[in-house]
């Protein structure tokens, strides 16, 4: 669903002449658009594309996202009697104790899923040594997919119905591991033989079942620690989405869309986070962090820029510290044209970034400004390019970051070096190409 929808939108884009950005924003809506109308999840729709494909939350984004998702929700509800997509018991927390094996579950999913996903790539690497024809590749993996279903049917789908089945409590936990195991398999082979197909919704499977046999083994031990194991089934899927996803906010959502459960937002949101942060602390690779590598590889080299940063780094109009008043931040701000000043430390070393946005709120209360200092506008989202890095690394860099401007740091100890300035690149950039047709051999701006 997502490919056919960003498909469409992408051929709408080329055939209405759209800008690059434009035509990139209504792909992205399509993506968003996909995913509300498979799931019924408009927000976490928005929210999938936002955090995992734009890397961005940021309303001029967010706003058109989450109208596409909206739209494809209300056409699916329109064309078809599309409901919640999983029907679950009321759940209630009798006790703070039971928080706890909540904490163990996420860290038991942001245990399990680099595990799961590096066994998916292992595969595949197996599959692409074989240096056999696409289509016997396919063959294998449905031979290997349909060997396991002889014995276990429930390997077929993508898990929605075994799900439902934990959800309501008629598989038993020795039946669950063995579906488990199988499902784990057939991903993996068919994953790795190169088949169209994501892994999103078998992921939701796999934490389903993770959760459900780990409530299950708490309440045999402890009864009121997990009085229902079917909760930790849910909150479970949501925890190693958010693991393998690397997108909390999207798996919080979308389990709460799917289900219409506020009774699991809190150990929701507490495994999901953990199990976020543990996933990121063993391997920072997510579900979608190969597939954005190739394609990044497969896209063609759009220059080869001569020089390096240093040579247009320029030194910020004035020195701001941790412990900067608000006032010579908004006095800078007056003096210079550009939309992010950077703070450093005492040391020099480069703390973070400070937006016109965020001293904006601040402007009309001169008594609550006056106690502000650089610290509390901090932001640490800005990347940082180094000063001895090619042209190249940082237009790259900029091509990810909205911003005007990047701050310039020594790469051996992270001192706050300057500014380099979006306009004088493109400028470096359009006289290198100029200079590359003349064939000159110096760069125009080093020659300057």
């Amino acid at each position: 669903m997502v490919q056919l929808a960003s498909m469409a939108a992408s051929w709408l884009g080329r055939r209405g002449r759209l800008s690059a950005p434009q035509l990139r924003l209504l792909v992205a809506c399509g993506a968003a658009a996909g995913i509300a109308s498979a799931y019924n999840a408009p927000i976490a729709g928005s929210f999938f594309v936002a955090e995992i494909i734009l890397g961005t939350i940021a309303m001029e984004s967010l706003g058109p996202l989450a109208v596409a998702a909206v739209a494809a929700t209300l056409t699916i509800r329109t064309l078809s009697d599309a409901h919640t997509l999983y029907a679950v018991p009321s759940f209630t927390m009798h006790s703070l104790w039971e928080i706890g094996p909540f904490i163990m579950l996420g860290l038991i999913a942001g245990t399990v899923a680099p595990i799961f996903l590096r066994s998916l790539r292992t595969v595949e690497g197996w599959f692409a040594r074989t240096q056999l024809p696409l289509p016997v590749r396919l063959m294998l993996g449905g031979l290997i997919v349909g060997a396991l279903a002889v014995w276990v049917p429930e390997v077929c789908g993508n898990g929605y119905s075994v799900v439902v089945t934990i959800l309501n409590g008629q598989l038993i936990w020795t039946t669950l591991v063995l579906v488990l195991v199988c499902k784990w398999i057939a991903t993996a082979a068919s994953f790795g033989s190169g088949a169209p197909g994501g892994v999103f919704t078998p992921t939701l499977f796999m934490g389903a079942s993770l959760g459900y046999l780990f409530g299950f083994s708490v309440n045999m031990v402890w009864p009121a620690g997990a009085s229902d194991p079917r909760a930790f089934a849910l909150v479970g899927m949501g925890a190693l989405l958010a693991a393998a996803s690397h997108a909390p906010v999207m798996a919080i959502i979308m389990l709460f869309e799917m289900t219409l459960s506020y009774d699991i937002i809190m150990p929701l949101m507490l495994c999901s986070v953990i199990a976020y942060y543990t996933a990121r602390g063993i391997e920072n690779q997510s579900l979608y962090s190969e597939a954005l590598k190739k394609k990044a590889a497969e896209a063609p080299e759009v220059v080869q820029l001569p020089g390096i940063v240093a040579d247009l780094v320029k030194s910020q109009a004035a020195p701001v510290l941790l412990t900067t008043r608000f006032e010579q931040i908004a006095r800078l701000f007056l003096h210079t044209r550009h939309e992010e000043i950077y703070v450093s430390t005492p040391e020099g070393d480069f703390a973070g970034a400070i937006s016109l946005h965020d001293i904006k709120p601040y402007l009309n209360d001169p008594a609550v400004a006056a106690h502000v200092i650089a610290g509390d506008l901090l932001r640490d989202d800005v990347p940082p390019v180094a000063l001895r890095a090619p042209l190249a690394e940082a237009l790259r860099v900029f091509a990810q970051h909205a911003g005007q401007t990047l701050p310039v740091v020594e790469s051996a100890q992270g001192r706050l070096a300057g500014i380099l300035v979006k306009n004088d690149l493109l400028l470096a950039l359009l006289e290198g190409r100029g200079a590359e047709k003349r064939g000159d051999t110096q760069a125009p701006w080093r020659a300057s």
